[in-house]
């Protein structure tokens, strides 16, 4: 009997430390599910200044990721898909302008509608900039100012350079168009170096200010902005770079994100005097289990790693072993049978 008894002991010693020691084994760095009970693909993803995440659909729904819940926002977009967030992301996101498939929702008082299709969306000191499928529209008075019309303008990237402002414009087939912005009636070619009809998806700006361009045949950056563009090899030259995120730096090195077609990857740059290279070549990040059905669209800081779109919201980080409810599944088993051995025995005993 002693022995049953000892037995049954250790089977629920063993049972509640494996029920503990499940969600707490270390698994590594792997991207989860966490996603809103969203209709529709996420087309958008953006950090507020608030630490929040919004995640804008196909289907014209606006989700907001605080406190650990994604909530619904409460604004009217026509069933139209988000297509641009990065204008306005402080206080109520229902109030600021958010670029969608069939025009521009709260356009800046006093100004005339805009009913095509936002590619992007970029607020300067001198107004709000809206990118489309034919050209730039620019605030101003009571109008939208036009430029670069019959061009296909895909991303908005501001950099501040020596003092002055810019934004650069990457587009579908004509490289990258750059002006200050205190001057955003003229814009000129900056595409010394790129590929010839290019498409540029993604821009990120370095720790030491150079500019970095994804494009349709790999990465590119340059030392200011007119300078000739030069290609940062990382593995991925002929993968479209769909979206870039650069980590501040860490003793001396800076962790870029790459979404492509292919997932996610990261790899660590080198940036000195000399300009800006990679150490290595971009590893592929760990997906969920399930596997990533499209490509990584948008990639923003999250927690202690990031969050990325890919038809669904993922979010990269440490997290613990996968299939570690398993191993606490097993704990429970071993508790019950051990807890079913210990009065039986003791029934035994009495009779």
């Amino acid at each position: 009997m002693n022995t049953n008894r000892t037995l049954a002991l250790v089977l629920v010693a063993v049972g509640l430390l494996l029920i503990v020691a499940g969600p707490l084994l270390p698994g590594g760095e792997r991207a989860v599910v966490n996603d809103p009970p969203r209709t529709g693909h996420v087309t958008d993803l953006a950090r507020a200044d608030d630490g929040s995440i919004l995640a804008g659909t196909q289907d014209g729904e606006l989700w907001r990721l605080t406190d650990g819940a994604w909530r619904r926002v409460d604004v009217d977009l026509g069933n139209q898909p988000v297509t641009a967030l990065a204008a306005d992301l402080s206080g109520d996101p229902s109030e600021g302008p958010i670029g969608t498939g069939g025009g521009l929702v709260n356009a800046p008082s006093g100004l005339p509608p805009v009913a095509v299709r936002v590619s992007d969306e970029a607020a300067t000191a001198n107004g709000l900039v809206v990118a489309t499928g034919n050209g730039l529209l620019i605030q101003g008075q009571n109008d939208w100012r036009r430029a670069l019309q019959g061009v296909h303008v895909y991303r908005l990237e501001p950099q501040a350079v020596d003092g002055a402002d810019y934004l650069h414009a990457g587009t579908v087939d004509a490289g990258v168009f750059t002006a200050a912005v205190a001057d955003l009636a003229s814009w000129a070619p900056n595409r010394d170096g790129l590929p010839q009809q290019g498409n540029v998806f993604s821009f990120v700006v370095t720790a030491a200010n150079r500019l970095i361009a994804g494009t349709s045949k790999g990465l590119y950056w340059q030392a200011a902005p007119m300078q000739p563009w030069q290609q940062l090899k990382v593995g991925l030259e002929q993968s479209r770079m769909l979206s870039l995120h650069l980590e501040p730096p860490d003793d001396g090195t800076q962790r870029l994100w790459i979404g492509s077609d292919d997932g996610l990857f990261s790899v660590e740059l080198t940036e000195d005097d000399a300009g800006l290279q990679a150490n290595t070549f971009a590893a592929p990040a760990a997906g969920p289990d399930a596997g990533l059905r499209y490509g990584v669209s948008w990639i923003v800081p999250f927690d202690e790693g990031v969050m990325f779109s890919a038809g669904g919201v993922y979010q990269f980080g440490d997290f613990g072993l996968p299939g570690w409810y398993w191993i606490s599944l097993l704990g429970v088993v071993l508790l019950l049978l051990g807890g079913w051995l210990l009065p039986a025995r003791r029934g035994s005993a009495g009779a």
